[in-house]
């Protein structure tokens, strides 16, 4: 018998059949600690007596499989491309020409501790240009305090002259939105197309970005189909994981991903933001000579996405 979990069944991990033997999750599942640890998975190892076989979304790495030596992992392609929507822009074939007006672009839907951090972030770097970055939640001065307390004690002082300045609150307390529809990426992408065209660069928003295992989503594909360039703030490793497992190439001549190995979200974002600084006082023209140097990369990864060859990647890795 299979038992599969959603997001919204993801409390009925403590019902499980102790005598299950297979457990089936579908989305982010939470995400995964700084010691690589799940709380859905450490709870149905406090109530099965059983071998149990762990189908998921994620391409696991060895030192997370390590620290559940009574679970067998499978990766669930099926469950990742149709849960993850990757087929919804397959029909989208024409974009806008490049015509460079803006530095950075980025949507930021559901609020998670690091979508807050995010919009603070471009905020203070004043990077965020209502016309082109989006922010669907609200939260205060405390909160992000808050968070940023809780990834880096002791050094919040330090950190929040990144996220915080005497006019954030108005900010914090403003929703700016598209008017995007959830989960419908096939329709959003002729909401958002001519924003990602006329942005330098997109910093993908990227599902629970504070987690310390890549999940990999849908959202750089807005950039992928629109031959643009993307950073994502994501989980460490993110970026080397879509080149080893999905086969998409990394704009490696401009850009220094060092940040993707730094472990700690908020330093992680921090590290982004500054390396990405040294692009913004630049022209469109300059900008456009930039994008130049990685056309190449740009069009490989547009022929990956609409030709399947990434699929083919991923299905190395079902087994």
């Amino acid at each position: 018998m299979i038992v599969t979990l959603g997001p919204s069944s993801y409390r009925d991990v403590v019902k499980i059949d102790k005598k299950i033997t297979h457990v089936k999750f579908s989305d982010h599942m939470g995400g995964f600690d700084k010691n690589l640890t799940n709380t859905l998975l450490d709870t149905i190892l406090n109530n099965i007596t059983t071998k149990l076989t762990v189908e998921t979304e994620y391409i696991l790495l060895d030192s997370v499989i390590s620290n559940y030596p009574s679970l067998n992992f499978k990766f669930d392609l099926d469950a990742t491309i149709k849960g993850n929507y990757f087929f919804d822009f397959f029909n989208y074939n024409t974009h806008p020409t490049l015509n460079y007006k803006n530095f950075i672009c980025s949507f930021n839907g559901t609020a998670h501790v690091s979508r807050k951090l995010l919009v603070s972030i471009l905020e203070k770097f004043k990077y965020y240009i209502p016309v082109y970055c989006s922010k669907n939640f609200l939260y205060t001065i405390d909160a992000i305090d808050g968070h940023i307390n809780d990834y880096v004690p002791g050094q919040t002082s330090l950190y929040r002259n990144f996220f915080i300045s005497a006019d954030s609150e108005d900010f914090f307390q403003t929703v700016n939105s598209f008017g995007h529809v959830q989960f419908e990426h096939n329709k959003n992408i002729y909401n958002l197309e001519n924003k990602l065209t006329e942005s330098f660069l997109h910093i993908v928003s990227e599902t629970v970005a504070t987690s310390y295992v890549p999940f990999v989503t849908e959202k750089f594909l807005y950039s992928v189909v629109t031959r643009g360039l993307f950073l994502s703030y994501a989980q460490p490793g993110w970026h080397a994981h879509i080149e080893k497992y999905y086969g998409f190439k990394l704009y490696t001549k401009l850009f220094d991903y060092q940040f993707d190995s730094i472990t700690n979200p908020v330093k992680r974002l921090v590290e982004l933001m500054t390396m990405v600084g040294k692009f913004s006082k630049l022209t469109s023209f300059e900008w456009h000579d930039l994008y130049l140097l990685e056309q190449d990369a740009v069009e490989y990864n547009y022929d990956h996405y609409f030709s399947g060859n990434y699929l083919n990647e991923l299905k190395k890795y079902e087994d």
